[in-house]
């Protein structure tokens, strides 16, 4: 499938601002990005216009890094976690949403093999961890968590104030995007107070998640991504947004639909190669292809797709109200107005 940029010259969407350079940042989870840039179909497409393509992962400046969270990098794509993207957004960054991706994955409330607790009611009065990352711009591991923690008492009707919330201070590095081994062991320190019976329960996700269950002969009381109701299923991870700076988006949409139209891409040449599929997410997550297949399931080659369906939508409203009422972030917005359809549609139709 050859993606050319004619349909959008015709059409007037090339502005003459000159771009010689665009970033790329991507969450160490599953995306269309990972599928794209392992297969090199992102650094092909830019090539060709003398544009280059640079990862904030091979940066050695923590400014440039830190971009992967506060979104302050001109020419920044972002695929990811929705918390630090919202986050971003409340703290006055202009970026827009142009697509949202949603693979389902392993998240579950856990407890020890040898726990009186056996199921969520059995929650009442009892210790749940909670992580705590110091001095973090946002705190993404506590909001992840707390929101996982929040939906499996609510679906045993209880509310957080049923338990007790015992912080766990993390050194998860500020950049852990930065390695796939760093984030493989995502969830050990709150697996190491489960251990030593200092809490009862923990909150898990993902390839990593499923690694440290496994790993300390831990057990579920609950998998959300079970759950018939997508909104229960909501969490960082559900829905991921591709973002990009508002400039970038207004002044040149032909690059910003040429770079949805490669993910869009990646994600229909995933449907027809799930084996290498979960070799990539197995590496873009720290973890081997066996447990990716395991943690995110064999729909998941099959769930790359763009879009911006009212269900993802409201997903993501429903997450960033979460973040408000938590105190995790202190601005509200409009999701509505964060939201530009328009590179998408015209990803679709270079794509035709």
């Amino acid at each position: 499938m050859t993606v050319t940029t004619e349909r959008l010259a015709t059409r007037e969407f090339e502005k003459s601002s000159s771009v010689d350079e665009l970033w790329y940042t991507r969450c160490p989870v599953p995306t269309a990005s990972g599928i794209a840039l392992d297969l090199g179909l992102l650094r092909d497409e830019f090539a060709t216009s003398g544009i280059v393509l640079r990862s904030i992962r091979d940066s050695e400046d923590p400014r440039v890094n830190i971009s992967h969270f506060d979104h302050s990098l001109p020419g920044l794509f972002r695929e990811g976690g929705n918390i630090p993207a919202i986050w971003a957004r409340s703290e006055g960054r202009d970026t827009v949403t142009v697509a949202l991706t949603w693979i389902d994955e392993y998240q579950a409330i856990v407890v020890r093999a040898d726990s009186d607790i056996h199921s969520l009611a059995d929650l009442r009065g009892r210790r749940i961890g909670l992580p705590r990352q110091e001095g973090q711009r946002v705190d993404f591991a506590r909001a992840m968590s707390l929101r996982g923690i929040e939906t499996g008492l609510g679906i045993a009707g209880l509310h957080l104030a049923d338990s007790e919330l015992v912080d766990i201070t993390s050194d998860q590095p500020t950049f852990a995007v930065a390695a796939g081994v760093a984030n493989g062991r995502f969830h050990e320190l709150e697996a190491a107070a489960l251990a030593r019976g200092e809490v009862d329960a923990i909150y898990v996700k993902g390839a990593p998640g499923l690694g440290t269950v496994g790993t300390h002969g831990l057990r579920s009381l609950i998998n959300l991504a079970e759950q018939d109701d997508p909104l229960l299923r909501v969490n960082n991870g559900n829905p991921r947004p591709v973002t990009v700076d508002r400039r970038t988006a207004l002044e040149r949409p032909d690059l910003v639909a040429r770079y949805l139209a490669v993910l869009l891409r990646a994600s229909h040449w995933a449907q027809g190669h799930p084996a290498e599929v979960f070799d990539i997410i197995g590496k873009e997550v720290g973890r081997s292809a066996d447990e990716a297949r395991a943690a995110y399931g064999s729909a998941a080659p099959r769930s790359f797709g763009l879009d911006l369906s009212d269900v993802r939508k409201r997903g993501l409203a429903s997450q960033k109200d979460f973040l408000l009422r938590h105190g995790f972030i202190v601005r509200d917005f409009d999701v509505a107005g964060w939201i530009n359809p328009e590179p998408l549609a015209l990803a679709h139709e270079l794509l035709k």
